[in-house]
Parts: C-alpha cells; sequence; structure tokens
C-alpha cells in the first residue's frame, strides 16, 4: 500500500489529541495500542510501522471511546481483552469494536467475554446485565456513520454542527457545513471574546460558532476530570 494511502484520509490524533476527544489519559491510549511492560497493547496503533510513530488514525480513536465505555461500565482489562479477541474473530475485522457487526451483535459478545472473566456480577449488581450493555454498545456507537461495515464518520451528540471525519482536515473536529475546525474559533473566542466579531470574520452564523465553542468547553471539561485518572 502507498504511504500515501496509508495516512491520508485516515486520520491523525497524537495520544494526548486522542485522549482529550475519548476521555481518557494520553498514558490509557499510550497502553492501549503500544502496551506497557510485561502487559501487550490491546491492539496495535496504525501509524506504529511508520518510525514507531505514536500517533493514531481515526479507527483506533473509536475503538478507544468503546475501551473507555467498557472500563467506565466497570469491565476489567482482562474482560476488554477477551471481547477484542472474540470480536476479531466473530467479523474478521482489525478494528471489531467499532465495526457495524459489533454495533448489531455487541451485546452477546460482552457478555460472552465478562463470562469467562467472572465479571458479569459485578456488572450485574448496578442494572441488569442486558440493559448495561446494551446501553454500552448504543452510547460508545450510535453517533457513527459506516461504510462497508467500517465507521467512517462520527458525529458527537453534544452538538448538531460538528463531526470528525477523518477524510476532512485529517480528522480534527470541525463545523461540517464550513469546514472549520472548533479548535480555531474556540481560539479566537478566547482571544477576542465576542461571538458577533468571530461570525463577522468567517461569515459563519453565530449560532453556530457558539455550537463550536460548546463543544470545545465540554472536551475541555471531560479532560481535566479526566487528567491524570487513568483508567487502565
Amino acid at each position: 500500500m502507498p504511504v500515501d494511502d496509508f495516512i491520508f484520509g485516515q486520520g491523525i490524533y497524537t495520544p494526548r489529541e486522542a485522549a482529550r476527544l475519548v476521555g481518557v489519559t494520553a498514558q490509557d491510549i499510550l497502553r492501549w495500542t503500544r502496551g506497557s511492560g510485561s502487559n501487550e497493547p490491546l491492539w496495535h496503533g496504525h501509524f506504529q510501522d511508520l518510525d514507531d510513530a505514536t500517533e493514531i488514525n481515526f479507527s483506533d480513536l473509536i475503538e478507544a471511546r468503546v475501551v473507555r465505555a467498557l472500563r467506565k461500565a466497570g469491565a476489567s482489562m482482562q474482560a476488554v481483552r477477551f471481547a477484542l479477541k472474540l470480536a476479531k474473530h466473530k467479523f474478521s475485522s482489525e478494528y471489531p469494536l467499532s465495526s457495524l457487526g459489533f454495533k448489531t451483535d455487541g451485546k452477546e459478545i460482552l457478555i460472552d467475554a465478562l463470562e469467562r472473566d467472572g465479571e458479569l456480577l459485578s456488572l450485574s449488581s448496578r442494572s441488569p446485565g442486558q440493559k448495561v450493555f446494551k446501553r454500552i454498545v448504543s452510547q460508545s456507537l450510535n453517533d457513527l456513520e459506516y461504510e462497508d461495515g467500517e465507521a467512517t464518520l462520527l458525529r458527537p451528540r453534544s452538538t448538531k454542527t460538528v463531526v470528525i471525519d477523518p477524510k476532512r482536515s485529517f480528522g480534527t473536529p470541525i463545523i461540517e457545513e464550513y469546514g472549520i475546525s472548533t479548535a480555531t474559533l474556540y481560539s479566537e473566542f478566547l482571544r477576542v471574546k465576542d461571538t458577533k466579531i468571530i461570525s463577522k470574520i468567517y461569515e459563519i452564523p453565530k449560532s453556530v460558532i457558539q455550537d463550536a465553542i460548546s463543544f470545545e468547553k465540554k472536551l475541555d471539561l471531560s479532560n481535566s476530570r479526566t487528567n491524570g485518572k487513568s483508567s487502565f
């Protein structure tokens, strides 16, 4: 495969950028995609073969979202490994947790994985196990769009105007209609403190500017809560 095809259209995220979007720490991203000490990685990051790069791609990012949801629900890392192994075998996919197949059948895979690890009871004690698994899959994957069974675009639930599209702006969050990154608009807001001025400069409706700012603030809030609290 040509290097250009391996890079462009894939989305590129540093561990810190990915962590901010997923709601974990950069250390989590590195451990999940590269391993740590005697712990093998859950999967190998897409760009790892390019000069041992630590950056990850869009599919890696979505896998991390699902892992984060599993960990937040109380699943052990061993159970997560079981789930990945089962899903890879069932769907023959390098990124099984972000696949359309997992969105459809993920509940059964999680039940199987957790039963093998003896963790089913701990989840069921909080609420009925079936509902827990259904919610994990739903919350992690229902804001995704798919092509040929693979996730290709993320529409965050917290916003109506922002998308994360690996084929545009290297996968950074952008205003879908205008193609400008939310980080740029937020940076401008922090500088001038006036959405009306920003709206005139970029010729973007004020309501869209406000949506971008709200999106970035929520990322900052999530990041501040997660900072230093590894979920590995």
